[in-house]
C-alpha cells in the first residue's frame, strides 16, 4: 500500500482567530475587492446588503443599554416646584457593620446622619419596599433595601438648591477620586505628569492605543435621554428630609474651586469647619481643620506617587507629632540616607522630607507641633455588584497607617458620604435590574394571559402607568440566597456574609420573608419576577446566578415540542433527515436570536461586568458626544448564542417554575409551536395526528380515539392479515419484556426495521421513530436530572445527560 510522503518535523500552520475578520462580505462586482474592515456590524445593514444574512455571519453585536421605562422619560420628569417628589433611599447594616465590610475603622464613619437620596416625580414602584440588592464589599456582602422614605413638595428656592446640588454630586459620582477635587489645578505638576505618563509608551500600536478622556466633561444635561430620570441630593436622617445646609456646603466648595482653577490665587483659607460632613472650601489642608473635625475627613497624602489616586480616612488622631522620634522600622527603610540626619534622632517630619521627594518642596511649611493622625484607604468599591468580590477569610484588622497633617489636601466629603457616593453606580445599576425583571413579568403576563403568536405592533404600543407599576418587592439574588458555582465548583461562602446576615433587624426580616413567600406562589402565566434573574443572566456578568442550568432544561424541552411538531405536520414520507432539518430551522440559534431581537429583549440581558468608570451614567445625563464607537455607556455587547441560550432558559424557567402549560404557551408565543395550550385542552377534534396530544395530554382521548389515531396514520393499511398475524408471534417476547403490547404492532416492526431491510417498504424504517425518540429521551433525562439534583451545577447536569444517555443505550 503507498502512503504519501510526510515531513518528520513538519511546518506549523496556525491562525489566530483573533485576527480573522469577523465579517467577510462578498464584493458587489467582479473587479471589486473583499474589504479589509474588520468589526462588529450592525443587523439591520447587514440585511439590507446581504441577501445571503443569517445571524451566524456576525459574532457579536452592539444594542442600546436598556432604559427602565419607570425610570425614564416619558414616565417620569424632571421634578418642578409645587408638585409632589418621591424620596426613594436605601438602607444598609449598622455603621460598625459597614466598617468591617469595607475594612476600615469604626470610627470612619464619625457621622452617619446625612445620607443620600433619589428624588423622582412619580413612584417607580407600587411597594414602599422596592428591591433589595446585594453589595459585594472588601470583606463580604451587605444587603441594600430600597424604599419610600417620603413624598413632598419643594419651593423654587429649595428646588433650584437641589439642582445645583444635583450637577455637583453628579461629577462627584462619575470622577469621585479625582485629584482635582482635593486642590491639583490642571496646571499643577504632579497632576499634569500623572495623565502625560499614560500616553508615554510608544510600543502600544496606535489602533490599540486608549483614549484617556474626562468621563464627565462629555457628558450633558439630558434628561428626556437619560437612563435615569431623577435628582441625587443629600438627605438628613432620621426625619427624611433634604439636608440643605449640607447642600450650601457642597456648592460653596464647588464655587471656590471653579474661581481656584480659574486664577492663579494660591492662597489657602485660615479655618474650615466642616457642615454635616461636607467641607465647604477647596485646596484646604488638614491642619486647616479644627482637630476635634479629622476623624472620619478623607484626605489625599501629598507624599503618594502621582499614579496613585488612592485617598484615605482618618480613624484617629495621634499622639505623637512631626517632630516626635520616628521608630526604628522607619528608620530602617531609609538604610543609609539617614546619615545625612547625623547623630539627631529622626523625626517623622525628616522621614517623609527624605523617604519622599515630593515632601521637599513643602517641608518649610510644616508644623512640627500638629499631631500626627492614623488613616486606612478607603476603596471606590468599583466591583461592588461582582460575587466573587469580597471573599477575604482573614479577620485580622489592617494596620493604618500615620500620616502629616500639613501634607494631606482634604476630600469635600467625609467617609461616610464618601462611601454612600461611592456606591450609588451599583445601588442604580442593582435597582434598574430588578425593576427591568419586573418590567419583564408585566410584559409577558399582559402578551400571555391571551396567547397568540407575538405581534410587533402590539408589544410597541406598551405604555408604563401607575397601573402597571411593580406590584411586588423584587429581591435581587445574592450568594447567601442561591447556591453560587464559579467555574462549574460551588463557590465557598463567605463567614462574614453570614454574620452581617444575623444582624438584619427583625422588621426588614419579616418584610424579606414576606417577599420571599409572595415569589414562592405559583403562577400558571409567567414566573415570579424573582425568578426571571436566572433566565436573564450570562455566565460573564459574575453574578449570583447565570442561565447555564436553565439554557440546558429549556434547550431540551424546544428540541421535545419541536420534535413533535415537525413529526406530526409533515407527511409519513418525510425522512428523518427532512425533519431534522425543518427542526433546526425553528430551534436553530439564529431563529432564537432572531426571536429575542424582534421582542427587544436584548433589554432585559444581563451580559457583561457593571464597571462603574466604563458603564455608569449619572441621573438626568447623557452622553453629549461618543468619545468612541460605541461608547459602553450607551451600547452593550452581546453575542447571538448568548440571546439564544436567553430565550432557551426563559422556556426552562417557564417550565420548571410555572408548568408545562405556561412553557407551552410560551412557545406558541414563540410561533414554533402552532397551537395553544387553551386549544390543545379544548379541541378534542384537532388533528389527531399531532403527536403531542397523547405525550402531553393523554387523559383527552379514549383509547378508541387514540386506537383510530395511529390506525389513521399508520402504512398498515396495505398489510395483509398474515403478516400482521406473524409479527404479533415474532414481537410476542419482546412486548412481553416492555410490559406493554402494541395495538398496532406494525409500529413496533417500524421501530425495529434498519432503512437496509426490504420490509422498509411496508411499514417504513426506524429513522423517524428514533427521530422522535432520541428527543423525547433527552427531556426525560433532563427533566428528572432537575428533579433530582435541583441545586447541581451546570457541568453536572452535562456530564449526567450524556451519561445516562450511554447507560441506557448500553
Amino acid at each position: 500500500m503507498w502512503f504519501p510522503p510526510v515531513s518528520d518535523n513538519p511546518t506549523p500552520f496556525n491562525i489566530e482567530r483573533e485576527l480573522l475578520p469577523t465579517v467577510i462580505s462578498e464584493p458587489s462586482s467582479k473587479t471589486s475587492s473583499l474589504s479589509s474592515t474588520t468589526g462588529t456590524l450592525d443587523r439591520d445593514s447587514l440585511k439590507e446588503n446581504c441577501p445571503q444574512y443569517t445571524p451566524q455571519n456576525v459574532r457579536y453585536q452592539h444594542y442600546p443599554v436598556p432604559k427602565v421605562r419607570c425610570l425614564s422619560f416619558p414616565y417620569q420628569t424632571l421634578p418642578s416646584c409645587g408638585s409632589a417628589v418621591y424620596l426613594y433611599t436605601w438602607s444598609l447594616p449598622r455603621s460598625d457593620i459597614m466598617t468591617q465590610l469595607c475594612s476600615l475603622a469604626a470610627a470612619c464613619f464619625r457621622d452617619t446622619s446625612t445620607t443620600v437620596g433619589l428624588l423622582f416625580s412619580k413612584p417607580i414602584s407600587k411597594k414602599g419596599y422596592v428591591c433589595r440588592i446585594p453589595l459585594y464589599l472588601t470583606r463580604g456582602m451587605a444587603r441594600s433595601r430600597v424604599r419610600l422614605t417620603g413624598k413632598f413638595t419643594l419651593s423654587e428656592k429649595e428646588l433650584k438648591c437641589v439642582e445645583s446640588a444635583h450637577h455637583v454630586i453628579a461629577e462627584l459620582i462619575t470622577n469621585i477620586a479625582h485629584m482635582s477635587h482635593v486642590g491639583y489645578k490642571p496646571s499643577d505638576p504632579l497632576l499634569r505628569a500623572h495623565f502625560d505618563r499614560q500616553n508615554a509608551s510608544t510600543n502600544i500600536p496606535e489602533s490599540l492605543r486608549v483614549v484617556l478622556f474626562d468621563r464627565f466633561g462629555d457628558l450633558s444635561f439630558n434628561p428626556e435621554k437619560a437612563n435615569i430620570l431623577s435628582l441625587v441630593t443629600l438627605i438628613r436622617l432620621p426625619d427624611y428630609t433634604v439636608d440643605y445646609e449640607a447642600l450650601g456646603a457642597l456648592l460653596e466648595w464647588s464655587l471656590c474651586r471653579d474661581k481656584g482653577i480659574s486664577t492663579a490665587d494660591d492662597n489657602f483659607p485660615t479655618h474650615v469647619k466642616p457642615v454635616h460632613g461636607i467641607v465647604p472650601k477647596w485646596r484646604i489642608r488638614l491642619s486647616q481643620i479644627p482637630q476635634d473635625n479629622w476623624v472620619g475627613l478623607v484626605v489625599k497624602p501629598n507624599h503618594l506617587p502621582d499614579s496613585d489616586p488612592g485617598m484615605f480616612s482618618i480613624s484617629k488622631v495621634s499622639s505623637e507629632t512631626a517632630s516626635s522620634p520616628a521608630p526604628e522600622t522607619l528608620a530602617s527603610k531609609l538604610g543609609d540616607i539617614q546619615n545625612v540626619k547625623g547623630s539627631s534622632p529622626l523625626t517623622y517630619s525628616d522621614y517623609y522630607r527624605i523617604k519622599y521627594q515630593q515632601m521637599k518642596t513643602i517641608s518649610f511649611t510644616i508644623d512640627p507641633s500638629l499631631p500626627l493622625f492614623e488613616c486606612l484607604r478607603i476603596t471606590r468599591h468599583q466591583n461592588s455588584t461582582q460575587v466573587n468580590a469580597g471573599l477575604r477569610k482573614n479577620k485580622a484588622s489592617i494596620k493604618p497607617s500615620l500620616f502629616l497633617a500639613d501634607a494631606c489636601l482634604v476630600h469635600p466629603l467625609s467617609s461616610w458620604i464618601w462611601f454612600q457616593v461611592s456606591l450609588l453606580p451599583s445601588i442604580l445599576y442593582q435597582m434598574s435590574r430588578a425593576l427591568l425583571a419586573s418590567q419583564l413579568f408585566t410584559e409577558l403576563n399582559y402578551e400571555l394571559k391571551s396567547p397568540q403568536p407575538f405581534s410587533q405592533i402590539r408589544i410597541n404600543s406598551l405604555t408604563i402607568s401607575n397601573d402597571s407599576l411593580s406590584h411586588t418587592t423584587i429581591l435581587v439574588p445574592d450568594r447567601l440566597s442561591v447556591p453560587v458555582f464559579l467555574n462549574g465548583e460551588p463557590m465557598e461562602q463567605n463567614i462574614f456574609d453570614f454574620e452581617v446576615d444575623r444582624a438584619t433587624s427583625e422588621i426588614d426580616k419579616e418584610l424579606d420573608n414576606k417577599a420571599h413567600s409572595e415569589s414562592l406562589e405559583k403562577s400558571t402565566i409567567c414566573p415570579h419576577p424573582n425568578n426571571l434573574f436566572e433566565p436573564t443572566t450570562l455566565l460573564g456578568a459574575r453574578d449570583a446566578v447565570d442561565l447555564e442550568r436553565l439554557e440546558f432544561y429549556g434547550d431540551s424541552f424546544l428540541h421535545f415540542i419541536a420534535t413533535l411538531c415537525v413529526y406530526g405536520t409533515n407527511p409519513q414520507d418525510a425522512d428523518e433527515g427532512c425533519l431534522s432539518s425543518k427542526r433546526g430551522s425553528l430551534v436553530s440559534n439564529a431563529h432564537l436570536c432572531d426571536i429575542a431581537c424582534d421582542l427587544k429583549w436584548y433589554e432585559y440581558c444581563t451580559g457583561q461586568t457593571f464597571s462603574p468608570p466604563e458603564h455608569f451614567l449619572p441621573p438626568c445625563y447623557s452622553v453629549a458626544s461618543e468619545a468612541c464607537k460605541y461608547d459602553p455607556r450607551l451600547y452593550t455587547r452581546l453575542t447571538d448564542k448568548s440571546l439564544a441560550d436567553m430565550v432557551e432558559a426563559l422556556i426552562g424557567c417557564f417550565l420548571l417554575r410555572s408548568g408545562l402549560s405556561a412553557a407551552f404557551n410560551l412557545l406558541h408565543y414563540f410561533q414554533i409551536c402552532p397551537v395553544s395550550w387553551s386549544t390543545l385542552k379544548n379541541d378534542k377534534h384537532y388533528k389527531v395526528e399531532a403527536p403531542w396530544h397523547f405525550f402531553l395530554q393523554p387523559k383527552l382521548y379514549s383509547e378508541l380515539n387514540c386506537g383510530n389515531a395511529l390506525n389513521a396514520s399508520c402504512r398498515s393499511l396495505h398489510i395483509s392479515k398474515e403478516i400482521i398475524l406473524e409479527l404479533n408471534q415474532r414481537f410476542f417476547h419482546l412486548q412481553e419484556k416492555l410490559g406493554y403490547y402494541f395495538k398496532g404492532i406494525e409500529l413496533l416492526a417500524e421501530a425495529m426495521t434498519h432503512q437496509s431491510s426490504i420490509n422498509k417498504q411496508y411499514w417504513g424504517n426506524y429513522q423517524r421513530l428514533e427521530f422522535l425518540g432520541d428527543s423525547i429521551l433527552g427531556h426525560i433525562i433532563s427533566n428528572y436530572l432537575f428533579q433530582k439534583c435541583p441545586n447541581s451545577s451546570p457541568a453536572n447536569y452535562k456530564e449526567g445527560f450524556f451519561g445516562t444517555q450511554c447507560q441506557g443505550v448500553s
